[in-house]
């Protein structure tokens, strides 16, 4: 009998049709690593090398971008600087979020720290209301 349903998990397709293998550790990615970088390209080249939450769009990227670089934007950090188009976990590694395709998502920097605060803060609204 055929199993339908069945997805092969251990691998993911990147924009150019090579496949990896799927990233099964837990710790940060390291961009040195090939299959890390493509993982970074891959998922800013879906999202249009633009935050998910703001206008910040990624400037001057190479047409052959391979993920091993960081990307800066057209927008502008407190300090004048320009902010950098990072990759985030859509459900943060600490809550048990894997490092696929599916769980990332372009942010830029200052997006990410927002959403980080307002993770913290969901979370301790969440312990707080189940303490009962």
């Amino acid at each position: 009998m055929r199993d339908y349903g069945q997805v092969d998990n251990s691998k993911w397709t990147d924009f150019t049709g090579r496949v990896w293998p799927r990233i099964a550790s837990k710790w940060s990615l390291k961009f040195s690593n090939p299959s890390h970088a493509a993982l970074r390209a891959h998922v800013f080249r879906m999202a249009g090398f633009k935050c998910a939450r703001c206008t910040a769009v990624a400037v001057n990227v190479p047409a052959n971008y391979s993920g091993r670089s960081a990307l800066s934007t057209n927008t502008r950090i407190k300090s004048g600087g320009l902010d950098v188009l990072v990759l985030d976990h859509i459900l943060t590694r600490k809550a048990g979020g894997l490092n696929v395709v599916e769980n990332l998502q372009a942010l830029c920097e200052t997006c990410n720290k927002k959403k980080q605060k307002d993770d913290i803060a969901a979370a301790v609204a969440y312990r707080g209301t189940n303490d009962r």
